[in-house]
């Protein structure tokens, strides 16, 4: 964790956007000070460590698209999930952004700060959404979230079977729904229930009214490997497995815009294009500077 007076704080987080390349994107006060709304705590000191993660090309693109990669740091000490991620694990990962605007038109782009961590028994999201307008009625689970403000982890659990994913989508207030497409993104979903899935959001601002501009919402959620275990090259995660695997953001009832960890390739948005997800290794440390 960040210490000292909040003006050393402040300096320290626009040098960390200032490397990453993005401070047109985020304010680095917002995101990394926090502070008390409408009764709802803010997550604090998130971004500490923030790096845009590499790629690597695909053999036999049409374009210029290169797989992004990202090592999935084990987690040092146990996450509590309170929307805040203030854990040290959650400042030793690395930041995955920006996200890209594959069907981006008009209005104003709300960027992304998200990071994974995992455990024996979890694979951990989290992630930070600017977002002027917070939409987020629904509450329960398979409620059509895909209406409110919503991010999205889309997982192939066995690289070899990239076409076989799964995918959780859910809200600030924890209302979720699950997918499996076992046939590819061409033919419907067959019946799944993600398992144990726990999701604790805040958020900066006021919650469906947009007549105000809000600043952010915050998740933690932690998904069990348990759901997955069956499907991958081994029963239990070991450092060096990998994953394909995206992140998504969409929805909202102003300026709902697509956003991406992995850019898509569809003329119209479609989140279901496995082909373009990014690639992800599970490590137990972070790589020397």
């Amino acid at each position: 964790m960040f210490h000292g007076p909040k003006s050393s704080l402040i300096t320290v987080g626009c040098l960390l956007f200032v490397a990453a390349g993005w401070p047109n994107y985020i304010e680095a006060f917002d995101l990394l000070v926090g502070g008390t709304v409408a009764g709802c705590t803010q997550p604090e000191n998130v971004l500490p460590r923030s790096t845009v993660t590499g790629s690597v090309a695909v053999p036999g693109a049409k374009s210029k698209f290169r797989q992004p990669s990202y090592a999935i740091l084990r987690a040092s000490q146990p996450i509590t999930l309170d929307g805040r991620m203030d854990e040290a694990a959650w400042h030793q990962a690395a930041n995955m952004g920006p996200f890209h605007f594959t069907w981006w038109k008009s209005g104003r782009k709300k960027q992304t700060v998200a990071k994974l961590l995992w455990d024996d028994k979890y694979l951990y999201v989290g992630h930070i959404c600017q977002d002027e307008y917070i939409t987020a009625r629904y509450k329960n689970h398979d409620d059509p979230v895909a209406r409110d403000d919503c991010f999205e982890v889309m997982v192939a659990p066995d690289p070899d079977r990239p076409e076989f994913y799964f995918n959780i989508e859910w809200n600030v207030r924890g209302a979720y729904i699950d997918g499996h497409r076992a046939n590819g993104p061409k033919k419907p979903s067959v019946p799944w229930i993600a398992k144990g899935v726990r999701i604790v959001g805040s958020y900066k601002g006021t919650l469906n009214d947009d007549s105000d501009k809000d600043q952010s919402w915050t998740c933690e959620v932690a998904i069990p490997l348990a759901n997955f275990s069956k499907h991958m090259k081994r029963a239990s995660l070991k450092p060096g497995d990998q994953w394909n695997l995206n992140l998504n953001r969409h929805g909202g009832d102003t300026n709902m815009q697509y956003s991406q960890w992995s850019r898509a390739d569809t003329s119209k948005p479609s989140f279901h294009t496995p082909h373009r997800f990014g690639r992800v290794t599970f490590v137990n440390a972070a790589a020397s500077p």
